[in-house]
């Protein structure tokens, strides 16, 4: 099949770029063919290496340091430019064969505009992605799946563990479990090496017992090297409540033995500046090390693959509803997690990948920290055979089997 993915949202780094990769790559493995459809002038962060064909309407609108007063602007033509190009998009499918077409990152706001354009008519099967609804957009997205239940070529699939939008009268509204996150890099000279799966095993051959394990076929123990280090990655947001976490690290009083790794990519600049005061406020602290930048690529994969571990300490009611791309990065990096339990905690009633942590209180955080280091220290194996088994269920080919088997 000929695939075209249409891509409209311009991210420095993080996971749209990245799902974008899984896409094509797995596509390509599954025998298929992928196109990137775009628009005029899009700035690519990353060579796909798959044929480009530009839509016509316009460039990408983006909010990116914009005003308050100007992104009200921004928004309607952002909304005019998106029914410019998926009436393009039509015409496009007609000029290169499509036989389905993907919008890798959806709202109810895509499905309207689709329902106004020639797009909804087309041929070939129009998948809409959506990363998850939230409580506060479910009435609106069942509104437009009825209106755009008329036309069978259209589909609308939600990542996620919740089947809450599933309804009888909606048979193209359908759940497709996550994708894992896994590194595309060459580490220490070796070159990745695919399983069936799409998965990897990655081993330094200076010191053969010490192996990060990716993948579902693997049975080579993890966190086998000294000192233990813990990762914080992701975008800087305040809701995240970093200090606090930070607070409850430095009071355990680890010498180097237990290090951390924060990194914090950040996009407003009053963001950039909490952050910055965050890193000089715990800058006495050695085991500690700030990283203030977006990783992409190689510089992501390398810093993620150089930890044994990753933290995911921000709770926000919204994370019940949509996936966790920085989960999903850890089950595919083989990193056990110590996770919010609004996070996805479907995963891991399922799945022994981690631990649950307390966030009432810096004392709270604090024991389950400690509680997580002691079961790296003594009990990796069992997270060992739980990220192989996540691994094995949210694999790539489950995704695009989901997607384009209909």
């Amino acid at each position: 099949m000929r695939v075209a993915i249409l891509e409209s949202i311009v991210m420095p780094a993080g996971h749209e770029v990245e799902f974008d990769r899984i896409l094509i790559n797995e596509l390509k493995r599954q025998g298929h063919e992928p196109v990137l459809f775009v628009p005029e002038n899009f700035p690519f962060k990353v060579d796909y290496g798959v044929d480009i064909v530009y839509l016509e309407g316009g460039e990408v609108v983006t909010y990116a340091g914009a005003s308050k007063w100007k992104k009200p602007f921004l928004s309607i033509l952002r909304e005019r430019r998106r029914r410019s190009w998926f009436t393009s998009a039509a015409e496009k499918i007609k000029e290169h064969n499509i036989d389905a077409l993907i919008i890798p990152t959806g709202t109810y706001r895509y499905i309207k505009a689709l329902l106004d354009t020639p797009l909804k008519d087309s041929k070939a099967a129009v998948h809409v992605i959506f990363h998850g609804i939230g409580k506060g957009e479910m009435d609106c997205f069942i509104k437009q799946a009825h209106r755009a239940n008329a036309y069978k070529n259209v589909y609308l699939d939600v990542i996620s563990l919740r089947d809450d939008m599933l309804r009888p009268d909606l048979p193209r509204v359908r759940k497709i479990l996550p994708p894992v996150f896994l590194p595309s890099i060459e580490l220490n000279g070796e070159q990745k090496n695919s399983d069936t799966q799409g998965n990897a095993s990655i081993q330094d051959k200076k010191n053969p017992n010490s192996a990060t394990c990716i993948g579902s076929n693997l049975e080579t123990p993890i966190l086998t090297n000294k000192p233990i280090k813990l990762g914080f990655f992701g975008q800087y947001r305040k809701e995240k409540n970093i200090e606090r976490f930070l607070d409850a690290f430095v009071s355990l009083n680890y010498d180097d033995s237990v290090q951390l790794v924060v990194q914090g990519a950040t996009v407003k600049p009053e963001d950039g500046a909490l952050f910055e005061s965050i890193i000089k406020k715990y800058s006495q602290y050695s085991n500690i090390k700030f990283i203030h930048a977006s990783l992409i690529g190689k510089d992501w994969d390398t810093a993620l693959l150089s930890v044994d571990a990753l933290l995911l300490p921000y709770g926000a009611e919204r994370y019940r509803y949509h996936w966790a791309a920085m989960l999903f990065t850890a089950i595919g990096f083989h990193k056990p997690v110590l996770i919010s339990p609004e996070i996805n905690p479907e995963v891991l009633e399922q799945y022994s990948i981690g631990e649950f942590l307390n966030l009432d209180d810096v004392h709270s955080i604090r024991q389950g920290i400690q509680t997580f280091v002691e079961n790296l220290q003594h009990h990796k194996e069992q997270y060992n055979q739980g990220l192989m088994n996540a691994n094995e269920d949210y694999s790539h080919r489950a995704l695009i089997q989901s997607i384009i088997h209909v």
